[in-house]
């Protein structure tokens, strides 16, 4: 069964930085066609920054997206993954927090960050392999005639 580390493995993490606008975040969520981004220091996580903040925390709320910075919008008390846990762990953990995106840590380091859609991609490719061996098994066994 595949880890997160599995899936994280040669992957850039796109981070940004708490003292990023929120206009200069969504301008590189944008570029880099990400729906959420991890907000780090150095390489430690502090929250996470996603369309649901922009939405809710700058928008609605009547903020000014070019003076408002990360550090006061973002989610903080982040749900994270191990990386030796199963992306079936993750995906419970996700389902739990009712959250899409799960950034992977250890001893409070960001290692990388995947999605529900990661996790998901990551299923049906188990799934798939699982069912062509079992075909195999199957067309493989001796008929006897019965």
């Amino acid at each position: 069964m595949n880890t997160l580390n599995s899936i994280i493995r040669g992957r850039e993490a796109w981070t940004i930085s708490p003292n990023m606008t929120v206009l200069e975040a969504a301008e590189f969520m944008v570029e880099k066609r990400i729906g959420a981004a991890p907000v780090v220091e150095g390489d430690l996580l502090l929250g996470i920054f996603s369309e649901r903040d922009l939405m809710t925390r700058v928008l609605v709320a009547g903020r000014a997206p070019h003076q408002t910075l990360i550090s006061e919008v973002m989610t903080r008390n982040v749900v994270t993954g191990h990386p030796e846990e199963s992306y079936t762990e993750g995906m419970r953990r996700m389902h739990q927090a009712r959250c899409r995106h799960l950034p992977i840590v250890e001893d409070g380091r960001l290692l990388g960050f995947v999605s529900l859609r990661d996790l998901l991609q990551t299923e049906i490719e188990e799934k798939t392999e699982e069912l062509k061996f079992m075909n195999e098994y199957l067309h493989s066994m001796p008929t006897h005639g019965y």
